[in-house]
């Protein structure tokens, strides 16, 4: 969003450097620390439909990217990008969202669904 808006975002290797790097020093901390990585996601919506193409393919770069981490860790992952979509598949992004980004109600129950999933698989 940062990226596409004013030029100020993350690229996806550092992104995925600077994640791996957090979890290295979490670890570290606390060695016997269960982390559940979340999906990044994204949804056509009032913030993110000017550059939607472009900011669609930057989320799903950074999901992938996070999925790695996750992988590299052993962590738990919780992928929502496939569960946002199927939810928002009636074209109402709004219910979900507030602006394609930011979850409404809904959308934070969607996501407390999915991360109870992984909370009681750990």
């Amino acid at each position: 969003w940062h990226e596409l808006n004013e030029q100020n975002g993350v690229d996806t290797p550092k992104f995925e450097k600077v994640y791996s790097m957090i979890i290295e020093e979490i670890k570290e901390a606390l060695p016997d620390i269960k982390i559940i990585i979340l999906e990044p996601f994204v949804l056509y919506g009032e913030g993110s439909k000017r550059y939607y193409d472009d900011f669609r393919k930057g989320v799903e770069e950074k999901a992938a990217a996070a999925k790695r981490v996750a992988d590299k860790y052993n962590l738990a992952f919780v992928p929502l990008m496939k569960q946002f979509d199927n939810a928002a598949s009636d074209g109402d992004t709004t219910y979900w969202t507030t602006d394609g980004v930011h979850p409404t109600a809904a959308g934070h129950q969607l996501i407390k669904e999915e991360l109870l999933k992984a909370f009681n698989s750990l």
